[in-house]
């Protein structure tokens, strides 16, 4: 079909107005330049596109199908030019981002923040779950990246080092490995051990080193939340393994403690994931280049990390200094 885009959207804007006259001030044409087009389109086509019923022009079974495939044709146009916008500087477009929830509860935030100071005409979208539906959202493209804990098996995925995180065993101030600063893990056993539930990266890792120890858990409940899990650590209804950053500001209040478990290697990186063969939008490409930059440059390095509490000010004797 050898036709041109004014043609098109001619048609389009007639079909829509179903008449001529009422889409000539939209169109900025005369009435006779407006019917050379329609007869031009009909002439290429060899066939009909409207039929007059009463005081209206009504589309003919072909003008409905060409209606149908034109709008397809502006949209992808639409599509193109915000990509090409993008690439000129981000001026507008979408991210879609979907994080396991310890990534997208305690650590993507704050650098969305960023991105989004920078380029304010970028429309955010978080989705937050656990690492298997990361993945199924990725693999299905319902997200451009995906941020996980444990690296993935998947083929069609490409994986890029976000950060480096570290779990902890956490304890409640008047447990009595509070007093501790590394524990074995044998010991971890004599207590109740609170999970997150299947399909958590954190869940996976932690279970992964401790049997690499030979260590089996005798009594363990099941939580949907690091949230719910650190309310219940904090009432010494048992204890858990979490990721450092989820636990940041509850040890520096003193209502949780951190310690160590000595024989576990407990250091995973968090990675982006993103479709290998697909190309990413402009907006996620954006992103991606902004995570690689360091983080002074992104517009602040955020406050420092806690230090490290001694045993003593764990168990909330040491003052905090005015």
């Amino acid at each position: 079909m050898d036709t041109n885009l004014s043609n098109l959207r001619t048609f389009l804007t007639v079909a829509r107005f179903q008449g001529i006259s009422r889409a000539l001030d939209e169109l900025h044409l005369t009435q006779p330049a407006v019917s050379r087009q329609i007869l031009a389109l009909e002439e290429t086509l060899g066939t009909h596109l409207f039929v007059r019923k009463g005081r209206f022009l009504a589309l003919t079974e072909a003008g409905q199908i060409l209606q149908l495939y034109a709008g397809r044709v502006f949209q992808l146009l639409a599509e193109a030019q915000e990509r090409i916008d993008g690439l000129k500087g981000l001026i507008r477009g979408h991210l879609r981002i979907s994080a396991a929830t310890t990534v997208g509860i305690y650590m993507i935030p704050d650098v969305l923040g960023e991105f989004k100071t920078r380029y304010p005409g970028i429309e955010i979208r978080l989705a937050i779950s656990n690492k298997e539906a990361v993945l199924r959202n990725v693999l299905a493209g319902t997200a451009d990246l995906g941020f996980v804990g444990p690296p993935v098996p998947a083929s069609e995925l490409a994986m890029d080092t976000y950060l480096e995180d570290d779990l902890v065993l956490i304890v409640s101030p008047q447990h009595a490995l509070a007093a501790r600063d590394s524990v074995p893990a044998r010991m971890l056993t004599e207590d109740l051990f609170i999970l997150r539930e299947r399909g958590s990266g954190t869940r996976e890792i932690m279970e992964e080193e401790l049997r690499r120890a030979g260590v089996s858990l005798r009594r363990a409940m099941e939580l949907g939340s690091t949230e719910a899990i650190k309310k219940a650590v904090a009432a010494n209804l048992g204890l858990s393994i979490v990721s450092s950053k989820a636990v940041t500001l509850e040890v520096m209040l003193g209502h949780l403690c951190a310690v160590r478990v000595s024989d576990l290697n407990l250091r995973r990186p968090i990675y982006m994931l993103y479709l290998r063969n697909s190309p990413l939008s402009p907006a996620a490409e954006g992103f991606r280049r902004f995570l690689s930059e360091p983080p002074g440059k992104r517009g602040g390095e955020g406050p420092p990390p806690a230090r490290p509490h001694s045993a003593r000010t764990r168990k909330g004797t040491a003052r905090p200094e005015g």
